[in-house]
């Protein structure tokens, strides 16, 4: 086999690390699970199981102008007694001024956040945290209007929006390199998921604005590595084609979807960007998955990719290993199972692939 290179941006190759939810009740026993494996970048864990407020709908709402959750219908709404013109004002100022404590994250609604800082520190020198936020399409798709539209189709509120989300992705960059660490942040969209259908009312003109604003706002204040989410298929050709460090796939259900752009993933890959594939399955786990028969399906998407002129190595160096999904809908026990067998399949993967492993 062909030998696997040791890292891609100062990270090992085949390093993992997880999506965001999970299933456990208190934020420091979700910490020390995560934090216990060594080949994963730590994450801050979403407690989807503790409190409303901490689903990512709800999670990074507070700064942002307007939206306020209905919690007895348990959805995120426009406030009708919003005055907006000053309330926006007085957001722009915020934004403007970068003002930290506005656009930090609220203990509240993201309580993994702040255990993940306690619990983390004191740190190698050069290591990572990985951070996330909802992408715009999730949130704007997910506030209905009183005539059936959608906020994305808001464009005033919509512009608040993605600064008020970059804010919050800077905030966890500030706080990371704080803390001694490199940041890795994950935009959350599975929303994208089956983009393209009848049933995405959006233009793909409104996803690369919404997007490529987002993405440019965050690059512009800090060295971070973004990447992005999508736990369906999707139009893969669109998202390999934002300047992003990181594609996030559930490789496991939707890996052969996905082979359908190589073209794309190769032009991706040359601008020395990654893929993180997500070969762990989440509601797809029978228990009978080993590291090895995962490495195993993995290493058939990479033959396909290589007859269609890939380059191996390349595609070696340049890959990251998570679960398909987030585990907040599963079991402690299962999601515990899941976050080992990743830890395992990473450390076992650069062995399978011609180096010794870790």
């Amino acid at each position: 086999m062909t030998p696997s290179p040791a890292s891609w941006k100062g990270l090992p190759a085949f390093s993992g690390t997880g999506i965001g939810s999970v299933p456990f009740l208190a934020a420091p026993e979700a910490c020390a699970e995560i934090l216990r494996h060594e080949c994963l970048i730590p994450f801050w864990p979403q407690m989807v199981r503790v409190r409303a407020e901490e689903d990512m709908v709800f999670q990074f709402s507070p700064p942002l102008p307007c939206l306020k959750p209905n919690w007895r219908k348990k959805v995120l709404a426009v406030d009708p007694d919003c005055r907006r013109p000053e309330v926006l004002l007085d957001f722009y100022e915020k934004f403007l001024a970068g003002d930290p404590a506005y656009f930090a994250l609220r203990p509240a609604y993201a309580s993994g956040f702040y255990a993940l800082l306690a619990a983390a520190a004191p740190a190698r020198p050069g290591s990572w945290l990985k951070g996330q936020i909802v992408g715009p399409i999730t949130l704007g798709l997910s506030v209905h209007l009183d005539d059936n539209r959608f906020l994305i189709h808001e464009p005033e509120l919509m512009d608040a929006v993605v600064k008020g989300l970059a804010a919050q992705a800077l905030d966890q960059v500030h706080k990371f390199r704080e803390a001694g660490r490199k940041a890795l942040i994950f935009i959350d969209e599975p929303s994208l998921s089956g983009y393209g259908s009848a049933f995405t009312p959006l233009a793909r003109k409104e996803v690369l604005d919404l997007l490529g604003e987002l993405i440019g706002l965050i690059r512009e204040k800090a060295e971070v590595l973004l990447g992005l989410h999508c736990c369906g298929n999707t139009d893969w050709a669109l998202l390999l084609s934002l300047d992003l460090d990181l594609i996030n796939l559930d490789a496991f259900d939707f890996g052969e979807a996905f082979l359908l752009y190589p073209r794309e993933i190769k032009a991706f890959l040359e601008r020395d960007r990654g893929l993180a594939w997500g070969i762990v399955p989440t509601t797809a786990f029978t228990g009978k998955e080993t590291p090895e028969g995962l490495l195993a399906r993995l290493d058939g998407y990479f033959q396909t990719l290589v007859r269609q002129g890939l380059d191996r190595e390349r595609l070696l160096r340049q890959a990251l290993l998570t679960p398909a999904c987030g585990l907040g809908t599963l079991s402690t026990a299962t999601a515990a199972t899941l976050l080992d067998l990743l830890n395992r399949t990473c450390r076992q993967a650069p062995a399978y692939f011609g180096e010794p492993q870790r």
